[in-house]
């Protein structure tokens, strides 16, 4: 019985690492459709636009968050899209 265990369960992890490798090459591009030495120096610059974008969104925010600290609901907001700016610059840290 154990050794049926060990079998089903190295058939299983086989499987599931059968599964991962399809994945990864079922999205991977080919040599033809790949993205060219301009195409990727295109995306940096952009990436650069969003991240000097995304910061200045939390310079504003400090801004407004000093002038409107009195009020709470002004301040959840800010808090708010604090959190979502993190979101965006970690999602855009993944992609590096």
């Amino acid at each position: 019985m154990k050794k049926r265990k060990i079998k089903s369960r190295g058939k299983s992890e086989t499987r599931e690492i059968l599964e991962i490798v399809n994945f990864i090459k079922d999205r991977m591009l080919t040599k033809d459709e790949g993205a060219t030495k301009d195409d990727v120096a295109q995306i940096r610059t952009d990436l650069r636009d969003i991240r000097q974008e995304l910061k200045d969104i939390k310079h504003r925010l400090d801004v407004l968050e000093e002038q409107f600290k009195n009020l709470k609901g002004v301040t959840r907001e800010i808090d708010e899209l604090r959190d979502r700016v993190k979101m965006i610059e970690k999602q855009l840290a993944a992609r590096r």
